[in-house]
């Protein structure tokens, strides 16, 4: 309501109207609901973690949602139908930004968020609304996910694909049939695994032999399972089906884990795994505004951070936001990111690591402890010795070798390579640029101005913590990485109305009480200089 009463409508059906949202609504046919007014319910819907049908209840009893809604109030709301229609419409490429680049519009038209400040970043895990699955329940799946798909939209055709004894496999899920239990042996299992084998095998030759049936193929289940079977099973020397080692499968960005969400992935991080994707979040850390989110990625759960640095520094600056610092964790920076966003004029603020080298073990001299001349292309070692000419390599990076004569002698060997002589050091980095990017952010990230800056990005961790309790921003509502993207955008708007709505609150929330022992700290001044 106080966001209502001092931007006015975040959303207005001209919007709509935007090359941004072109064909989201037919020009013919009956006539839509109003695009805003669905828009803003189903933020307040995140806002509040609520399902369909309990958002159309709250928009017809509250009377502050009839406020904020601008809704008359005998006003009794539509199906609950019509939500999940329009967040399908929303979930096509682009939409989801683009109803973001609206409500930030707006914000920056209220001098609320602006260029030229500073912003952070973090990512968090966001979990897979499927059911984990084994391996051999995994292929099972896929078989019964692509039937199940055949005969919904042509039962005629998957008839006659019918064999005798797929009805016990197939015909209910793989875990509910008790085909997988308890005591189920290695042999059993693989019995298991080669019946699937065969009769996903069965089922894709025959549609791929019938000439009539190319757009059969085409369906996203059936295209899902004749990748898994690629990935998961060979010819053994009997003609039969067998898996595949696990060493021989395709690295777990290619894998599928689910044939019911195709971009869920499996990844680990510090220990701990998870199957799903990955959400990064952005937001203003000005001292003299409120904190805003001002953009949000969705990757799947394998990709690195530092992938998404410049793309989000880049959509940044699209929207007239491009910040003058950004903070992020270890995670975002490379080399590359940090020549990308010197060249927008941004300065990326985050810890680079220091290592020892490529091909040199940890604890030894680390490339920091050489001299590069970069203009005759050598480079001088702690113990004062030259390497010859650098060299270029195939994966892009630059060698400076050193002599065997002088590094087998070298008093300094011990703590230059841990290899054994008469192997000498070779020195492998990044080319001039990105390599002196690399090292100016090592010697900067040492200094005190440094880190009073990067201790802001803590912050981003209690906008995480606000949108998982909020919004429950770790579990999808949606399966598949677009309708993943669209819940997380609306989270980032739903944390914006909530923030504002305390930065526009009449009086101000006071800080949190202390604890008792903090506060004898504080009075006794212990531990603080005198």
């Amino acid at each position: 309501m106080r966001v209502r009463d001092a931007l006015g409508p975040l959303f207005a059906d001209e919007d709509f109207e935007h090359e941004r949202f072109a064909g989201m609504f037919a020009a013919l046919g009956r006539p839509a609901l109003s695009p805003g007014l669905l828009a803003m319910v189903t933020v307040l819907q995140f806002l509040h973690n609520l399902s369909d049908r309990e958002a159309v209840v709250a928009m017809a009893d509250r009377i502050s949602w009839k406020y904020a809604l601008g809704l008359d109030v005998a006003e009794t709301g539509f199906d609950a139908s019509v939500l999940a229609e329009f967040r399908a419409r929303l979930a096509e490429p682009g939409r989801a930004d683009a109803l973001l680049d609206t409500v930030l519009d707006k914000l920056k038209a209220a001098g609320l968020v602006r260029a030229g400040g500073r912003a952070r970043t973090d990512s968090t895990h966001v979990l897979a609304a499927v059911r984990s699955l084994g391996r051999v329940e995994m292929l099972g799946e896929s078989v019964r996910a692509a039937l199940e798909e055949i005969a919904r939209v042509a039962p005629e055709r998957v008839v006659p694909l019918l064999a005798p004894g797929w009805e016990e496999r197939y015909g209910r899920k793989v875990e509910t049939s008790r085909l997988i239990g308890r005591g189920r042996g290695k042999a059993t299992m693989e019995e298991l695994a080669g019946r699937f084998g065969a009769d996903g095998s069965l089922l894709l030759e025959t549609l791929k032999a019938d000439p009539t049936a190319g757009w059969v193929l085409r369906l996203p289940q059936v295209r899902l399972l004749a990748q898994v079977w690629e990935q998961h099973f060979e010819r053994s020397e009997g003609g039969g089906w067998v898996l595949k080692a696990v060493t021989d499968l395709p690295p777990a960005a290619e894998l599928p884990i689910s044939p019911y969400d195709p971009d869920a992935r499996y990844a680990v991080k510090r220990a701990s795994g998870w199957e799903g994707g990955k959400v990064h979040l952005t937001e203003s850390c000005d001292e003299d505004l409120p904190h805003l989110v001002t953009d949000v990625a969705t990757s799947a759960a394998t990709v690195q951070d530092s992938a998404q640095t410049t793309d989000i520094q880049e959509r940044l600056l699209a929207r007239g936001l491009g910040p003058g610092v950004h903070v992020m964790d270890a995670g975002y920076p490379t080399a590359a990111n940090l020549i990308a966003a010197a060249g927008h004029g941004i300065t990326l603020i985050a810890p680079v690591t220091v290592s020892s080298g490529r091909g040199a073990k940890t604890g030894t001299f680390s490339p920091r402890e050489f001299e590069i001349d970069w203009d005759t292309g050598r480079a001088r070692c702690p113990g004062e010795k030259v390497s010859n000419p650098m060299r270029g390599q195939k994966n892009g990076l630059v060698a400076f070798s050193f002599s065997r004569r002088d590094c087998t002698p070298c008093p300094l060997r011990t703590a230059c390579l841990s290899a054994p002589a008469p192997r000498p050091r070779v020195l492998v980095v990044h080319p001039r640029e990105p390599y002196e990017a690399r090292m100016n952010a090592i010697r900067t990230q040492h200094t005190p101005e440094w880190q009073k800056v990067y201790n802001q990005r803590a912050g981003i961790e209690g906008t995480i913590s606000q949108a998982v309790r909020i919004s429950d921003l770790r579990h999808s509502r949606y399966r598949g990485l677009p309708k993943n993207h669209l819940q997380n955008v609306l989270t980032g708007i739903a944390i914006n109305i909530r923030r504002l709505g305390a930065h526009y609150a009449p009086t101000q929330t006071k800080p949190r009480r202390p604890t008792r022992i903090q506060a004898l700290y504080d009075t006794h001044h212990i531990g603080k200089p005198a």
